[in-house]
């Protein structure tokens, strides 16, 4: 089949060969925008003339162990459950160029404690194969019990490339893929599951336990065909028929939804349809909604409409491989893959879709409606109308807690249309329409390039990002952190290969911060008494700002302290890539001397209780007869005093007439250090930084 043999000329073209060491942390240690490595190893074995990978270590099932880790594989499936930990089923291995194999295990990640669990299906493929002319494929064969009946040992065969989904209640669901069915036959896939994380049990809940079988067609993957029912109208015996690599969402009210993948017509010849399609688990029913009536039958191409409009006759051309999301309006959007555009010509996509399940519609929002299109990637953390990721197919995905999507690698174009495994992330505001490029490699050469730089086991920082890759697990815990697990790519020697690491990356949340420069002034001094407020966005943060300034530190004792103001440089515009900068003015008032005026000014006479105080005492002592004095004799005693007093100042200031003036000093800004704090409040978000204003 073209496409088998199109994934298994990526992978001998776009790799060379390589090392091993296998480890896992304990606990998670995450930074904003840095990427952690958690566990795996950091480099592949080298095997001359195949690609290769380091084993699984499977422990005892059900026991987590610090050295348990998965093995090699490509396109397995993952999940996240209602406690944040992380579920990894199945997956692909190319141990020669003439076999595939399929695998069927369950590991359980706890992000809590950094080990791995192998939880179910079978630690081999087996020796069930099915032999064709240039391929063997083997894997185990699926165990179905009853339908709607969990059961111990019910269990999927060996699978790759199947579309999953968690419902709310955290159950796991799988449909289709590539591999073995209950007969031990290997095709597409038509059956659906749900796995219970509570009791560690499958339940086969519909779809066929078997593919049809063509004695005549060597290496075809057969698959039973689709029932489409009526359009938009679910019914029991409705189903997608065998289908693999499909895109797949759950929307807000808890559906599930399909779209595309390689899949068959009707009449059962396989195809590349552009057929969607929407699950109710709650009634167990199917129902087609759109896209091609004859399944591909015919050929098919994109109808793209005017960019950013939902229209009824939009929908996305025929594809497989692309990368999916949700966001918090529910609505569902499709990036790239490979398959049709505008025209019907098959290539790498690059387009961006957005779905409303409300109105059923399509809007074609980002990208370009024609193939095989290089990244335009603009300045790292500056979104843009004009920036976009390359054309690329089985990417890596998440969306986060403020509802951005997330894309990482791929294996698709760079900058200058080079075609390889890249590793790239970029982020997608649906508010603002905009991409923007986060980190990783806009370029490939053809030096060695695009390892993995993995730093310490368990330690964040800003140099580290996972090597190029395409095809490999990603998760959102609860936290909002990113994980992404294995694919095939480079390791840290630039060798490639099967790659089993596990990484985590905190993604940073818009925001801003706020720093000012120091300032030292003297008391009064009008040059040097300014300092500039940078606020610079972090995570992508746009908005305005408004700076207050307010001292939250000053020397002991200190009068009179600093005053300051914005005047008009609040608030600042701030956007990601360009810091805002705003000019705080510091006044500070030097010491002064009160100079003479007649309100100080003291006559050189003396003062006039000086001149009169004699007079006045002598009434009290002497004119007043003896038998009234009483107290008026003792206020006389005090006048006298007094008047004595007054005389010996008026007698130390010269005498002779005139006025004494002496210095009144007025107390300026005190010397020593003081702290403002300038707050920037930007709806209900502020933050603070500080300036040191230091007074001579």
């Amino acid at each position: 089949m073209r496409t088998l043999r199109f994934l298994l000329s990526c992978l001998l073209c776009c790799l060379p060969g390589f090392v091993g060491l296998s480890s896992n942390a304990v606990g998670q240690t995450s930074a904003p925008g840095e990427w952690t490595w958690m566990g795996g190893s950091n480099t592949v074995p080298y095997v001359q003339g195949q690609l290769s990978g380091n084993p699984g270590i499977y422990g005892n099932l059900g026991t987590p162990a610090p050295g348990n880790t998965p093995g090699w594989r490509t396109y397995p499936v993952g999940w996240a459950d209602n406690n944040g930990n992380l579920w990894l089923f199945g997956g692909l291995t190319f141990p020669s160029a003439s076999q595939f194999n399929y695998l069927n295990d369950l590991w359980k990640f706890d992000t809590a404690t950094g080990q791995w669990t192998w939880m179910n299906g079978s630690s081999s493929p087996g020796s069930n194969c099915t032999v064709g002319s240039t391929i063997t494929s083997c894997g185990r064969t699926g165990t179905y019990g009853s339908v709607g009946t969990p059961g111990a040992g019910n269990t999927p065969g060996g699978r790759a490339h199947v579309a999953a989904w968690v419902d709310s209640s955290g159950n796991f669901w799988l449909y289709g893929g590539e591999g073995f069915d209950g007969a031990g036959n290997s095709g597409a896939l038509s059956d659906l599951w749900r796995f219970n994380p509570s009791t560690n049990q499958w339940t086969w809940m519909g779809g066929s336990s078997t593919v049809p079988v063509n004695s005549g067609c060597s290496n075809c993957v057969q698959g039973q065909p689709p029932v489409p029912g009526t359009l938009g109208i679910a019914a029991q015996g409705n189903t997608p028929g065998g289908l693999w690599q499909a895109s797949s969402w759950t929307d807000k009210n808890g559906n599930f939804w399909l779209f595309g993948g390689w899949g068959y017509t009707p009449s059962g010849y396989a195809s590349v349809p552009n057929d969607q399609w929407e699950f109710n688990p709650s009634s167990s029913e199917w129902a087609w909604m759109g896209g091609d009536s004859n399944f591909g039958t015919s050929a098919l191409h994109g109808t793209y409409g005017d960019l950013g409009k939902f229209t009824a006759g939009n929908i996305p051309g025929p594809r497989w491989g692309g990368a999916t999301w949700t966001d918090a309006n529910g609505n569902l959007w499709l990036f790239g893959g490979q398959g049709d555009a505008a025209i019907v010509t098959e290539g790498i996509l690059n387009d961006l879709w957005e779905f409303n399940p409300s109105t059923n519609q399509w809007a074609w929002m980002s990208g370009s409606s024609t193939l095989n299109q290089p990244g335009v990637y603009g300045t790292v953390g500056v979104p843009a109308a004009s920036n976009t990721p390359g054309s690329r197919m089985n990417p890596s995905n998440w969306s986060d807690v403020n509802g951005n999507l997330w894309l990482f690698g791929g294996l698709g174009y760079d900058s200058n249309s080079n075609w390889n495994s890249l590793n790239d992330l970029w982020k997608f505001n649906p508010s603002t329409n905009q991409w923007v490029w986060m980190s990783g490699l806009n370029a490939l050469t053809n030096v060695p390039t695009g390892g993995g730089v993995y730093g310490t086991l368990g330690t964040p920082a800003a140099s580290n990002q996972p090597g190029r890759r395409y095809g490999g697990v990603s998760w959102t815990d609860k936290k909002g952190n990113f994980w992404l697990w294995g694919g095939v790519g480079l390791d840290a020697n630039f060798t490639g290969g099967y790659l089993n690491d596990l990484w985590v990356y905190q993604p940073a949340s818009p925001e801003f911060t706020v720093s000012g420069t120091p300032v030292s002034i003297s008391a009064g001094a009008a040059t040097g008494n300014t300092s500039t407020i940078t606020v610079t966005s972090i995570g992508g943060f746009t908005g305005n700002v408004t700076l207050t300034p307010a001292i939250t530190s000053s020397p002991a004792g200190a009068s009179l302290p600093p005053t300051f103001n914005f005047s008009s440089s609040s608030p600042l515009a701030i956007s990601p890539g360009a810091a805002g900068t705003g000019t705080l003015t510091i006044a500070t008032t030097a010491s002064t001397s009160k100079a003479c005026t007649s309100s100080n000014s003291i006559p050189r006479g003396g003062p006039w209780y000086a001149r009169g105080g004699v007079v006045l005492a002598s009434l009290f002592l002497f004119v007043i007869p003896r038998r009234r004095r009483g107290w008026r004799s003792i206020l006389g005693l005090v006048l006298s005093f007094a008047t004595l007093g007054g005389g010996l100042v008026a007698c130390s200031s010269g005498g002779g007439g005139g006025t004494s003036c002496p210095a009144v000093l007025t107390p300026g800004t005190g010397p020593g250090t003081y702290v403002i704090t300038v707050t920037g409040t930007s709806g209900a978000m502020t933050k603070t930084g500080t300036v040191t204003v230091t007074v001579q």
